[in-house]
């Protein structure tokens, strides 16, 4: 017996979903193919993911619209279905949007407390700048809580002495990697923050700071 042939409106929710779907895995295939070396971080960050995959999940949003009305006209759970289709577009759409904005700002990629003094990174181009907002904890931290804090800021330690902890971050998406150093002295302790990329990154390396002398604080 031959197979039932699909109603308008049941191709128009298989259409919707398909076109919901293209821009995040077109975004998750730019993540696989920059952590495999395949592609540049501008190709599968900037193109792929904050242009390519951005304008797809704007279309998705177009052809969910779409399909929601001509699945309302076949029947009313074929529309239910568009309908909630709708929404999981506008959603993804709306978190390409804001992702996209959010790394258009151009934060610094050199940041620390002590800007008299700023805390030794090996390789770092400065000149550091301040964050607004974060400022030195006047205190000594001993070297165990400043460890904890660098752990807990997302770094892993790789190196320790008496009076300095330094640690590396790398970004579980696209691997964007920042060196932090935090400095242990009589009556002040201070973080420096370096960014291992030059390209605009929403303000991480401030978020970063701030999250160092937040656990600083916290493990007092």
């Amino acid at each position: 017996m031959a197979g039932r042939r699909a109603t308008p409106g049941l191709m128009a929710v298989r259409a919707a979903m398909v076109a919901t779907l293209a821009g995040p895995l077109l975004a998750i295939v730019a993540v696989l193919l920059v952590g495999a070396d395949a592609v540049s971080l501008e190709t599968g960050l900037d193109l792929l993911t904050l242009k390519v995959a951005l304008a797809l999940s704007v279309l998705a949003v177009v052809v969910a619209l779409v399909a929601m009305v001509i699945a309302f006209r076949t029947s009313p759970r074929l529309g239910v279905m568009a309908l909630a289709t709708l929404v999981v577009a506008v959603g993804i759409s709306g978190a390409f949007l804001w992702r996209a904005q959010v790394m258009a700002i151009a934060g610094p990629l050199d940041v620390t407390t002590d800007l008299a003094d700023p805390p030794t990174i090996a390789n770092a181009a400065g000149p550091s700048v301040a964050c607004p907002g974060v400022s030195a904890p006047m205190t000594q931290f001993a070297q165990g809580t400043a460890g904890w804090a660098m752990q807990q800021a997302g770094f892993r330690i790789t190196g320790a002495s008496l009076f300095q902890i330094r640690g590396e971050r790398t970004g579980a998406v696209f691997g964007l990697t920042h060196e932090a150093v935090i400095r242990i002295r009589p009556g002040q302790t201070d973080v420096r923050v370096v960014a291992r990329y030059d390209r605009a990154d929403g303000g991480e390396n401030c978020r970063l700071a701030t999250k160092l002398v937040d656990a600083l604080q916290a493990g007092r």
